[in-house]
């Protein structure tokens, strides 16, 4: 399975989760956009345009882990994205 399960870990938006094909990602950033684009179609279905403006202010991020270890790691590893203001 070439899919990583990614959770937010943030004070607004945690549990957000999103799986994500890794064929498709070669940097963090590539997950990073990937994971903030899923979360604003989710904010803009269902017309929450409040929680829009403050997702396009947050930095989300990846601790601890670098692509290469992402790519490599076990099919049912969860990487959480946390943001900061």
């Amino acid at each position: 399975m070439a899919t990583r399960k990614f959770i937010a870990s943030s004070d607004l938006f945690s549990n957000f989760q999103v799986d994500i094909s890794l064929y498709n990602v070669t940097t963090i950033e590539d997950i990073i956009k990937i994971f903030v684009n899923s979360l604003k179609e989710v904010l803009e279905q269902n017309n929450l345009t409040m929680l829009i403006d403050i997702l396009k202010k947050r930095n989300f991020h990846i601790h601890n882990y670098t692509i290469e270890e992402i790519l490599v790691s076990n099919y049912d590893s969860i990487f959480y994205v946390c943001d900061h203001v």
